[in-house]
């Protein structure tokens, strides 16, 4: 009795059911490739530092998906674009697999750079944004281009601008390196170094430079907060060579003082051999160095010589002797024909080699003869001269040499006690 109710109400159920797709859908991701900027009487660091900064923001947006990317330049050469042209960077984009693409160039403008961005709708074969933009010289570095590129990005995507709080370093040396959370980026100077787009939280700051103290500090930062400057007080480095002193014996010291340390003082002897000993320590040092650089140096007289005698070898070949009339024999007294000019030239070349060879054999002799002569000497000054100890120790230390003799032979024994 009420079907002519049903029939509608079941037709109103089923259509409320269909929604729009987008109402559900999630807003869709583009994958956008940025290509590196060209530069125009810039530096290439500084387009590099422009573009990576881009592509750190295309990372960063969440309906945004970075793909691999290519300079533009290399891109107007592929495609033959000079012009960039509509079809050819539409082309650019569908092989890089790109809905998007950012690209732009910089150019000099008197002590600044002008900065020209385009976004790219590949899909749609159309420029869907840009911009062009002056960033000052002062602003060229790291931080400054950070913060320039969140402007940037912001004007060609239409979205809000994601800078994070700034912070202002300054010291009271200049040309200090400050690291930011373990990131260099840039030197003190009489203007505060200006750390932009930090996210909030812990940072650690360092500041450093040779001759001074490492200054280490933590700096917390609220969102959106624009942190006064921080000044970092460098302290110069305190010396570091300190000289030992050594205390005197007084020969009547109290009895008590022995006690109470429980150690007995040494005799005037014993702290004079002590301090002889020491002095011996850059003799003995030098010895073994002289002595490994000798037998090194000796080593390369004898890898030398081996390499003079191997082509020596490699010579003989080429060897001509007048015999039998006017021919020409071998070493081995075999009739030769005389030397074509590819084999003069190979024995100008093995006799080139042979005399470098033999001129660096020579000096390795030399500069061998000169260590070991060297070595000699250190080794009679720290271990065998007893110049300078106590007389009571002179026998126990040095070389001793003693007279042998027999039925059939009679000699010397050198003993070294060190």
């Amino acid at each position: 009795m009420r079907l002519h109710w049903l029939v509608p109400g079941l037709i109103a159920l089923a259509l409320g059911g269909f929604h729009p797709r987008s109402a559900f859908a999630q807003s869709e991701i583009s994958a956008t490739a940025v290509l590196g900027l060209e530069g125009f009487d810039v530096p290439t660091t500084l387009t590099d530092e422009m573009s990576e900064q881009l592509r750190q923001r295309v990372a960063s947006t969440r309906d945004m998906r970075l793909v691999s990317g290519k300079d533009l330049i290399e891109v107007k050469l592929v495609f033959s674009c000079a012009d960039e042209a509509a079809t050819c960077m539409t082309q650019a984009g569908k092989s890089l697999d790109a809905h998007k693409l950012i690209y732009g160039s910089v150019k000099r403008s008197g002590d600044d750079y002008a900065v020209w961005l385009k976004m790219f709708d590949v899909r749609r074969a159309k420029i869907e944004s840009g911009l062009t933009e002056t960033l000052p010289r002062k602003s060229a570095d790291p931080a400054g281009i950070k913060a320039a590129s969140a402007r940037w990005f912001a004007k060609l995507t239409g979205r809000p601008v994601n800078i994070g709080s700034t912070v202002q370093v300054t010291s009271n040396v200049s040309g200090a390196t400050v690291l930011w959370d373990g990131i260099a980026l840039g030197t003190t100077a009489d203007l505060p170094l200006t750390i932009a787009d930090v996210a909030p939280g812990k940072h650690a700051l360092v500041v450093s430079k040779a001759g001074h103290v490492t200054a280490k500090s933590q700096v917390v930062v609220a969102a959106g907060q624009a942190v006064p400057v921080v000044n970092v007080t460098l302290q110069p480095s305190p010396e570091q060579a300190v000289k030992a002193v050594a205390k005197p014996v007084t020969k009547n010291a109290p009895a008590t003082q022995a006690k109470d340390s429980d150690v007995q003082a040494p005799a005037p002897g014993d702290i004079q051999n002590e301090h002889a000993g020491g002095g011996r320590g850059g003799y003995r040092a030098g010895f073994w160095v002289t002595f490994i650089a000798g037998l090194a140096s000796a080593g390369a007289a004898v890898k030398f010589g081996l390499d003079v005698a191997d082509v020596n070898k490699r010579l003989d070949p080429y060897r001509r002797f007048s015999c039998m009339g006017n021919q020409l024999c071998d070493a081995k007294g075999t009739v030769r024909p005389a030397l074509t000019t590819a084999e003069k030239n190979s024995v100008s070349t093995l006799n080139d080699e042979g005399s470098r060879d033999q001129t660096l054999q020579w000096i390795c002799v030399g500069v061998g003869s000169a260590l070991g002569i060297a070595s000699g000497y250190l080794l009679y000054k720290g271990y065998i001269d007893s110049d300078g100890e106590h007389p009571q120790n002179q026998a126990r230390h040095g070389l001793r040499i003693f007279p042998t003799a027999g039925a059939s032979s009679s000699g010397i024994v050198a003993e070294f006690d060190f």
